[in-house]
């Protein structure tokens, strides 16, 4: 659907094995290459891989217009071509859910926010759902007393207070870790974090830094027009563990006519047909 497109893909190190005959069918695909990279659930192994799309593209000499990021559960819910035209055409440098993470608009709540990017956390152990469910009581501890911090929605984690590097200049926001992005924002994102290793550091100990750290610094700088719509659709209603309802075709309507370039989760072996269902609309439109 975006035949002049440059497609990175970053596959987990630690997950399902990319059978020959699909690296084959990939390298066969112009503009289309894979890298394995570590992963991880809510860490700074999510930005880490944004940056090193970032630093392959600027080492190849790849220019780029707009930088859209996507799990591999998106799926398009509008023509690529109109959606490229929405963001060429918009006056726009970026596309991404921002709210200032301790404000009365926040989506987690100013106490969230702070047990999530306040404190230096330690992951202890990974956690199955049944797990993160049977230790959630621990949590408790985190409504009595400041300065520690116990979480399950990624695995066992610890956290101690330390004195953040937000200020006037360096405003905490939120936000989805989805979002398009004009190369001007992308190129001043990865220089700010070259020259600032003090918030680097800061983040690589925060939960979920992916949905923060990028509105905290392009938020911040002043320098866009940033448009507070990531242009995605995801469902996290009656949903638990921070993790959005997967999709169905009962969800397609409402999906579709969000205005969003793309929807997650999609899971086609939990439903399938669905994505028929959606290939079908695109046809007509």
């Amino acid at each position: 659907m975006s035949p002049d497109s440059v497609v990175h893909i970053s596959h987990d190190v630690d997950g399902a094995p990319l059978d020959p005959a699909t690296r084959a069918e990939l390298a066969a695909l112009a503009d289309v290459t894979v890298q394995l990279h570590q992963g991880g659930y809510g860490d700074f192994s999510h930005v880490d891989r944004y940056l090193a799309a970032v630093d392959w593209l600027v080492a190849g000499g790849v220019k780029v217009d707009w930088l859209v990021n996507l799990t591999g559960q998106d799926y398009p819910l509008r023509p690529l071509a109109e959606c490229e035209q929405e963001l060429a055409s918009s006056g726009a440098d970026g596309f991404l859910e921002y709210w200032p993470a301790l404000g009365p608009d926040s989506h987690w709540g100013a106490a969230k926010a702070r047990s999530r990017y306040y404190f230096r956390h330690r992951r202890l152990a990974p956690l199955t759902p049944r797990g993160a469910r049977a230790l959630r009581p621990l949590q408790l501890v985190n409504r009595l007393q400041p300065l520690v911090r116990v979480h399950t929605s990624y695995g066992l984690a610890v956290g101690r207070r330390v004195r953040p590097p937000f200020g006037p200049d360096l405003v905490l926001h939120g936000g989805s870790a989805y979002a398009s992005l004009s190369w001007p924002a992308v190129a001043y994102l990865r220089q700010f974090l070259r020259d600032r290793p003090d918030v680097v550091a800061h983040f690589r100990h925060t939960l979920s830094p992916e949905e923060a750290l990028p509105q905290t610094v392009l938020v911040s700088s002043g320098r866009f027009r940033l448009v507070p719509d990531c242009k995605r659709y995801f469902d996290f209603s009656n949903t638990r563990f921070n993790r959005s309802k997967v999709l169905t075709t009962a969800d397609l309507p409402q999906a579709l006519a969000s205005g969003a370039h793309f929807g997650r989760k999609f899971d086609e072996d939990a439903h399938p047909g669905v994505l028929d269902e959606v290939d079908a609309h695109l046809a007509r439109v």
